[in-house]
């Protein structure tokens, strides 16, 4: 969630929305639009092409019928007239009958689709091509009769029909007296079906799907490709009660058509997929034309957004560093837009910055170099105010040579403590200074305190703030051994620590502390500041300080203290090699 709402809040991303909503959105809704519009008027022009190329194999079909029932013409001949009404002496008749089939056999266009034609009385009496003149069964001649006036509108009647084992149509009419109006006869015309075949074969090959004629009474016609699957249509109302008109079966596009001349509906079954192929094709050529344009798009994006990001991103990687605490950073302009004046601004920032910081961390040394001097102007005469007492005992005791010896370990003392006004100097020089203190306080304390050194000889020739060792010695005597009856010792241990700093760890067998005032000592290490310089820890406070405001943390002291049995004192500070003239140090 914390991803999604950093990747949502970065500003390439809220422009990357801005964009999509602002170019590519419309982008996608025009081409949706477009191909929705696109798909209605292609789909709305293939079914009127479909319904047109039926309708146009439905009067292809009608021209045919046409064609033929012209030599209904021979029907109302005087001649034949003459032979259906006349019982006897009709063979002049017949043969200008038969002679009039045979010219216009050669006159009309579709005659060779003839295969037979037969003019029949009512009493049976009959005349063809095949047969000329004959009576026909009465089986045959009540079929032909029963089928030609049961049709009240006394239209051609049009039935399926074999002739010679070959299908064929079977075209009847009616012959009425010119004068009565009185049917004295029919007309009957056997057609080939393969001429109807030939139109659905030839229509089929040039357009897909398949073809079905149905006469009026739903019998099956003709079907091209032969032996063709039809789709089985679960509502036929829809076609029986209109005339023409167009609908979808599922994945078939059905239209169909029913001829005014014969009431044959013609059905073409269509693949849905055939018929919007052309949307189909339109639908990909857009998604390809707006796919391109929106990668096109983003590609732009890309480049725009690079040339504003990447400058946005270098400034906020400066930024970071200089948070961090890098003020030697700056951003190199190459433009002079509003980033780079941005960039210019930075660099003046940091520069500005880094200049009140160097400022300020002088202010900062100068003060840490006057706090140190103040903290040993503080000891110094803190030390010297107990050993001249000791001295001005020793003189009343009349006691000269000690006089001299408690003389002499202080001039050396203060060789030290001054060292020509230098922090620094070697710890073999600190601990030296620790002997001479020790010398001047075994006078004072002769009978109750004894002093042992353990030292590693490898940390003497490092480095040490002077004076930083004589306040913990001091305070091991006067706020440990001092209270204490019986004989005292301090112990001065020296050593590397395991982290490969220095320690050295002031003992005594003191009266010690109580846990209250060993908490209330480390406090005050802790915050730098001597309650009550009265109570003890005044000297420890100082030397903590001077220690941190020179090395910093973890460096300083560290204190233990057990009631009735003596206090440890550890100072640690870290490894650094003196480079300090010691000739120089000590010459006068």
């Amino acid at each position: 969630m914390k991803l999604i709402k950093s990747v949502v809040s970065s500003f390439r991303a809220k422009l990357l929305i801005t964009f999509f909503i602002l170019s590519v959105l419309p982008l996608i809704l025009i081409g949706m639009i477009s191909y929705s519009k696109t798909y209605n008027i292609i789909s709305e022009n293939s079914y009127s092409l479909s319904q047109l190329q039926t309708e146009r194999v439905s009067r292809e079909f009608d021209d045919v019928i046409q064609e033929i029932n012209r030599f209904a013409e021979i029907g109302k001949m005087d001649s034949t007239l003459q032979f259906l009404i006349d019982k006897e002496n009709t063979a002049d008749e017949a043969k200008i009958i038969l002679n009039m089939i045979e010219h216009y056999r050669e006159s009309f266009q579709y005659s060779e689709y003839v295969m037979n034609i037969r003019i029949i009385g009512l009493d049976g009496k009959a005349i063809s091509e095949d047969h000329g003149v004959h009576q026909l069964d009465n089986q045959t001649y009540k079929n032909l009769l029963t089928t030609t006036f049961n049709n009240q509108q006394r239209s051609p009647v049009i039935k399926s029909t074999y002739k010679n084992s070959t299908p064929a149509l079977s075209l009847t009419s009616t012959i009425s007296n010119g004068e009565s109006k009185e049917v004295i006869g029919i007309m009957n015309i056997i057609i080939k079906a393969s001429g109807f075949k030939d139109i659905l074969y030839d229509t089929s090959t040039q357009l897909s799907g398949t073809f079905q004629v149905e006469s009026e009474n739903g019998d099956t016609l003709f079907i091209s490709p032969e032996f063709a699957s039809v789709t089985e249509i679960t509502d036929r109302n829809m076609i029986a009660e209109k005339s023409s008109g167009y609908f979808s079966e599922g994945s078939t596009f059905v239209v169909f058509y029913t001829s005014e001349l014969t009431g044959w509906k013609f059905i073409r079954y269509t693949p849905l997929s055939d018929i919007t192929k052309d949307t189909t094709e339109i639908k990909s050529l857009i998604i390809l034309t707006v796919g391109t344009s929106i990668i096109f798009i983003i590609f732009l994006y890309f480049i725009i957004t690079s040339k504003l990001i990447l400058p946005l991103r270098v400034l906020q990687y400066k930024m970071n560093q200089a948070s961090s605490g890098d003020f030697t950073v700056k951003i190199n302009n190459h433009s002079s837009d509003e980033i780079a004046q941005l960039g210019q601004n930075f660099n003046s920032m940091i520069y500005k910055i880094k200049t009140l910081l160097d400022k300020s961390v002088n202010e900062q040394k100068q003060l840490k170099i006057a706090e140190l001097k103040t903290m040993q102007a503080q000891i110094n005469p803190h030390f010297l105010y107990n050993t001249l007492e000791t001295i001005i005992w020793m003189a009343e005791a009349k006691n000269t040579p000690k006089v001299i010896e408690i003389t002499k370990a202080l001039s050396h003392f203060f060789r030290i403590s001054l060292s020509k006004g230098k922090d620094l100097i070697l710890l073999k020089d600190e601990i030296e200074h620790i002997r001479n203190y020790l010398v001047i306080q075994k006078m004072r304390y002769q009978d109750i305190l004894d002093v042992t050194f353990h030292l590693n000889e490898d940390i003497l020739k490092y480095e040490i703030i002077k004076l930083t060792l004589q306040p913990l010695v001091e305070n091991a005597i006067y706020h440990g051994i001092k209270n204490k009856r019986g004989k005292g010792f301090v112990r001065i241990k020296g050593d590397f620590t395991p982290e490969g700093y220095i320690c050295i760890d002031v003992i005594d067998n003191g009266i010690g502390m109580s846990e209250e005032k060993l908490e209330d000592i480390r406090l005050q290490l802790s915050r730098g500041i001597p309650f009550d310089k009265d109570k003890g820890g005044f000297g420890m406070v100082n030397v903590h300080n001077r220690i941190q405001l020179h090395y910093g943390t973890p460096f300083g002291l560290k204190i233990n203290s057990w009631y009735g049995s003596g206090t440890r004192v550890s100072l640690i500070i870290p490894v650094v090699d003196g480079d300090i003239n010691e000739e120089d140090l000590f010459s006068r």
